[in-house]
């Protein structure tokens, strides 16, 4: 079995060929698999910026903020 390896991206489900290989092995049946760099989709996930506004009001505070911040530093006296 003979392999080629290059790297090319996804559109509508179809993967682009390079034109060295468009014809290469033409006619034949090969056996295609499909490897994702997830580092790289894990580098892009954590460099997209995220709003920390994503988070407003998602509290329901049983207590005044003030009120259990001096409860707890009164436990440590």
């Amino acid at each position: 079995m003979q392999a080629i390896e290059f790297e090319t991206h996804l559109h509508n489900g179809l993967i682009q060929l390079p034109m060295a290989y468009q014809h290469w092995q033409e006619g034949k049946s090969v056996k295609v698999i499909v490897l994702v760099d997830e580092a790289t989709e894990e580098n892009a996930r954590l460099a997209a910026p995220h709003s920390i506004n994503r988070h407003a009001g998602k509290l329901a505070l049983t207590q005044d903020p003030l009120e259990f911040q001096q409860t707890i530093r009164d436990e440590w006296a």
